[in-house]
């Protein structure tokens, strides 16, 4: 089943599918049939695929199927390659993007290579670019599913962002959740340097009167960046850490207690 061509690019006769570029179909090992990919075979059947124990392939110019590999060994075909990149390892091919195969992590990646751009931190057990080399480390930090799209990023093969708590998600999922939130989905510790944004916070507290009410009262607060409990003057929406100045702070008190500036007023 499926001993016929599939095309990424029907109009211009370009092979592969909708996934990767490619001009050879794989024989999956669990059930025999023909797919383009693994993402594939997974979209359409009640099983997933492993990769690595392919052997066998077809070759989508001549429809010969035959041992896995780089190029296609029918002589009509003149050694016609089936990939610009091949992995003997994985039995991955792409013949549009950058891929190495890095031994740690045992997959292949995007990008040019370890020690060219991408570095193997042996204690998040996955593959970081060199710009990140004073990461703060998590554990396994990858071999979890994204927060935000909760697809499993080890083997994901899209671009992964890891933030400066040490948790990661997908460079996509990160952009678009970044548009309306700054803190992290996991641990909700800020995503960067807030200083200009909680400088205008002080700004627009400095020049909001509370009603006479309110102005001695203050809320029992958690700061979710330095991990501190502490007090802040009450306000309905912002609450000052008073040991790192982060507006990242939640109410852990629903009932504001009343401080009084003498001993006169109690």
């Amino acid at each position: 089943m499926g001993c016929s061509p599939s095309f990424r690019d029907l109009g211009k006769q370009v092979f592969g599918c909708e996934h990767y570029k490619r001009n050879c179909k794989i024989r999956a090992a669990c059930c025999g049939k023909l797919f383009t990919c693994r993402f594939c075979h997974d979209k359409v059947s009640d099983h997933s695929m492993d990769r690595k124990a392919t052997t066998e392939m077809m070759c989508m110019h001549c429809l010969k199927i035959q041992a896995v590999g780089q190029i296609c060994m029918t002589p009509s075909c003149n050694e016609l390659s089936m990939a610009k990149y091949y992995c003997n390892i994985c039995k991955f091919f792409d013949d549009e993007r950058t891929v190495y195969h890095c031994p740690f992590c045992n997959l292949c990646r995007l990008g040019r290579g370890l020690g060219v751009d991408y570095f193997h931190c042996m204690t998040c057990n996955c593959c970081m670019g060199l710009k990140a080399v004073n990461h703060k480390c998590v554990e396994k930090c990858l071999e979890t599913n994204c927060p935000i799209c909760c697809d499993f990023l080890f083997t994901s093969n899209e671009m992964v962002r890891d933030l400066p708590c040490g948790h990661c998600l997908h460079l996509s999922c990160f952009q678009a959740y970044t548009c309306i939130h700054y803190t992290c989905p996991i641990c909700s510790k800020s995503l960067g340097d807030m200083t200009i944004y909680f400088g205008m916070l002080d700004g627009l507290l400095a020049a909001e009167e509370l009603p006479e009410e309110y102005r001695n009262r203050v809320q029992d607060i958690l700061c979710n960046d330095c991990e501190r409990k502490g007090t802040a003057q009450f306000h309905w929406l912002y609450h000052k850490c008073g040991f790192c100045g982060s507006y990242n702070t939640r109410v852990i008190k629903s009932e504001t207690t009343v401080t009084y500036c003498s001993t006169s007023q109690k």
